[in-house]
């Protein structure tokens, strides 16, 4: 399936730039809409809309409002929310679709455009690619100006904070005390309230959101926040958000970063525990360590893996009706509340493990041990495809052969920059090292 416009998490982009402007959020909106009134048989479909704190944000609002309404459509926007609250409103409301104006953990400059279906799921593969044929398709705004649409939905973000704060026990977290890095994102406003409400005592960085400080030295790409934060005190244990509040990074009672493979695993022994996870399988994708395979087999967990994307975990999860499923990024997708990745509520989920078991996070992420990786992102300045790249071909072939069962390696280009990302894990650290270098070779023999 071969895409315009939408990557591996929506369209996203530098806002002003040619892979993101005020232009195609209008022609996005005129062509959800249509599509919409095609799939739905209806004249006035809904849609809700929220975004992040990106100052960029609202202008992108009112050039997708414009070309949603020119097809007869409405719009219900909820204002600055989390990308999952957007995801519970559409399923639990009547809406016909669901759309995010976040860039996620990418910098302020940027931003994007993440849509859901009327299940609150991100869209089938289907609906994607007519989707993106149909924005290929749209015509180019008349005018420029795009009248502004006003917040007056806000009170529904409440929705998606209730129905996270009943799927935990009052005074959960009673005694615990947690450090929280809201990345000057979406979850600001949001996260702080809702671990208070369950007990915990709560210090935070990354709630004061101007505009263009989201994921300015703060968030999920940057543990170094958290680690000053450790300095000062100590915790229990502690999260860091992305900008859209759909990713999480946990930290342990020692202020280390656990890896998204530590908590995935965490989450799936527990729920097997509890006969909560569906045919004993997590759900990861083809970038996930082989140490994860071999640490879960012993509590008879199986793995299955996708392509690189939070949606391809999804997808795969609703197809086979999995629970439980995410990314070494920190998405984290909790069938049993959402088909969509929630920071918030897989943060709560560890927390929870954390008092059930009575056990550190510390300790229980320590049946984890990661095979030796190595990875590169090397930029290119075009996107050739793979199998006409004869020395990346080749390199590929003889280390699989080497590696049999004992490594694997990954190469594949960016969803999001024009960069090609190599991966190689081995069973020892010099190993790993000299493979990513034949491929980095191979590499810059096809693509420099």
């Amino acid at each position: 399936m071969v895409l315009k416009y939408f990557g591996t998490d929506g369209i996203r982009g530098e806002y002003g730039g040619p892979s993101l402007n005020d232009g195609i959020a209008f022609r996005a909106g005129l062509a959800m809409a249509r599509l919409l009134k095609k799939r739905h048989e209806t004249e006035a479909p809904l849609m809700v809309v929220g975004r992040d704190t990106r100052a960029s944000g609202l202008n992108l609002l009112a050039a997708l409002g414009a070309g949603f309404r020119s097809e007869g459509g409405a719009i219900e926007s909820i204002g600055v929310a989390p990308t999952p609250a957007i995801a519970k409103v559409v399923e639990l409301g009547d809406a016909l679709a669901g759309c995010a104006i976040t860039a996620s953990h990418n910098p302020s400059k940027d931003n994007g455009i993440k849509f859901f279906q009327s299940n609150g799921t991100k869209p089938s593969e289907s609906f994607e690619l007519e989707l993106d044929n149909s924005v290929g398709r749209a015509d180019a705004p008349k005018e420029t100006d795009f009248p502004a649409i006003e917040d007056g939905f806000t009170e529904k973000t409440e929705l998606y904070v209730s129905r996270v704060k009943s799927a935990f026990d009052p005074g959960l977290l009673s005694g615990k005390r947690i450090a929280l890095d809201c990345a000057n994102g979406a979850l600001s406003s949001v996260a702080t309230g809702v671990f208070e409400s369950l007990g915990a005592e709560v210090d935070t960085v990354g709630c004061s959101p101007n505009g263009s400080n989201i994921n300015d030295g703060v968030g999920s790409e940057c543990p170094q926040s958290m680690a000053e934060m450790y300095k000062a005190n100590q915790y229990d244990m502690g999260f860091s958000f992305d900008g859209d509040g759909d990713r999480m990074v946990a930290f342990d009672n020692k202020g280390a970063k656990l890896s998204g493979e530590a908590v995935l695993g965490l989450l799936a022994i527990r729920l097997k525990e509890l006969g909560q996870l569906k045919y004993d399988t997590l759900v990861t994708t083809r970038q996930s360590n082989l140490g994860l395979d071999s640490a879960l087999s012993d509590y008879g967990v199986s793995i299955e893996r996708v392509n690189i994307g939070d949606k391809f975990v999804s997808r795969l999860m609703i197809a086979k009706g999995f629970s439980l499923g995410g990314e070494e990024s920190g998405h984290v997708v909790i069938g049993g509340f959402s088909m969509t990745g929630d920071g918030l509520f897989s943060a709560l989920s560890v927390a929870r493990t954390v008092v059930e078991k009575g056990e550190s996070l510390a300790d229980l992420a320590s049946f984890y041990g990661a095979f030796p990786q190595e990875t590169r992102a090397i930029a290119v300045a075009s996107k050739k495809p793979l199998d006409e790249c004869p020395n990346i071909r080749a390199t590929m072939q003889d280390l699989e052969k080497m590696f049999g069962d004992d490594g694997r390696l990954l190469v594949r280009y960016s969803g999001t920059e024009p960069k090609i990302r190599l991966l190689v894990e081995a069973k020892t650290v010099d190993l790993a090292t000299e493979s990513i270098g034949k491929l980095e070779e191979a590499v810059r023999k096809d693509l420099s």
